[in-house]
């Protein structure tokens, strides 16, 4: 077996050693690129969500460099992700090449560990179970990676830029836990901060992929870090593992905090992004909140709403950004640029009526 799936930012190199340790050899994408979407765009509907026509191009890359087996998470609710694999399926078809692919359903955590993924590499469940806990500890490493360089590069950009390399290599070797360990104290040791702050904090929340994927953001967190904001974050494949084992304090705290603004769930991440926007103002005294989810996302625009309104009851100033193929690079540099500029601004004023 040659097995693909969508290439998925920092995480990717955790998905990666999950495949190999159930066996399979795995034949990556190249990363997510002009070209990766321009392919995924001319074989999708063209109002589908952007994701969808990113990871249909990533799978195409992928193919032509020899997989022959494909994953895609699979889901249902109230979200048209839940259809991404039937068509994706019917897109590659079309292509006329021999391959396989493998709905991995998000909603059913047994039937992952007990059944599929035993079937699918002829492994046992105790492989499968064993495989799983190193993808959570490399996906914790990976989650923390992103949170110091994200706090490095807000007071020392040029610093955190040159390390960053060197900091991925050390998070992709780790193939095991004392590794994992070892990794975790020279990263905590390379991105000190030597006593500096950062000015102002951003609270970053949205649909999955778009926390994650930097290419599909546009590298936000970097572009937010460059302007001198800390962007906190709670999204990761991580917190995503968590959830779906039904584990993640954090899921459940979002779904309590999001009644106030969210009556039901519209389907999607919309509680959760609304509930983390909270959370992020309340508890942690974030500056500002910045909103990222793709055009058309149905359950990413109700979460707008509840946003507007927590801006409103908050004075917290809140960012909404939408994207799809034809989003400017320059024009969300520009708004982002203004956003942390009137988010500096606000908090010195509130520092000034304070002191």
């Amino acid at each position: 077996m040659k097995a693909t799936f969508p290439f998925f930012g920092y995480d990717t190199h955790a998905l990666r050693n999950f495949v190999e340790d159930l066996g399979a050899e795995v034949v990556l994408p190249p990363k997510t690129s002009k070209r990766t979407m321009e392919i995924g765009v001319e074989r999708s509907p063209e109002l589908i969500c952007l994701p969808f026509k990113i990871t249909l191009g990533n799978f195409i890359e992928a193919l032509d460099r020899g997989a022959d087996t494909v994953f895609m998470a699979a889901g249902a609710r109230k979200c048209r992700f839940g259809y991404y694999h039937f068509l994706q399926e019917l897109a590659l078809k079309r292509r006329g090449k021999e391959y396989r692919l493998v709905p991995v359903s998000q909603y059913s955590p047994f039937e992952f560990v007990f059944r599929l993924m035993p079937s699918v590499f002829g492994v046992s469940p105790t492989r499968v179970i064993w495989a799983l806990y190193m993808m959570f500890e490399r996906s914790l490493l990976t989650q923390q990676l992103r949170q110091m360089l994200n706090r490095k590069r807000a007071v020392d950009f040029g610093g955190a830029e040159k390390l960053e390399k060197e900091a991925l290599r050390l998070v992709k070797g780790a193939r095991n836990l004392s590794d994992i360990r070892r990794v975790r104290r020279r990263l905590k040791g390379m991105t000190g901060l030597n006593g500096q702050r950062p000015e102002v904090r951003v609270g970053l929340v949205g649909e999955i992929y778009f926390m994650i994927e930097q290419y599909a953001n546009q590298e936000i967190e970097k572009e937010l870090a460059r302007l001198g904001a800390e962007v906190l974050f709670e999204r990761s494949l991580f917190h995503h593992l968590m959830h779906l084992l039904h584990i993640d304090r954090g899921s459940y705290r979002s779904r309590r905090l999001a009644k106030r603004y969210l009556r039901e769930c519209p389907g999607g991440e919309a509680m959760r992004t609304v509930g983390e926007a909270i959370y992020f103002v309340e508890k942690l005294g974030v500056d500002g909140i910045v909103h990222i989810f793709p055009f058309t996302c149905m359950p990413e625009n109700i979460a707008l709403e509840g946003l507007h309104r927590l801006s409103e009851d908050t004075g917290v100033p809140v960012l909404s950004l939408s994207f799809d193929e034809h989003t400017s690079r320059t024009g969300i540099l520009t708004r982002l640029e203004a956003f942390v500029d009137l988010v500096r601004r606000r908090k010195r004023s509130l520092e000034a009526q304070a002191s």
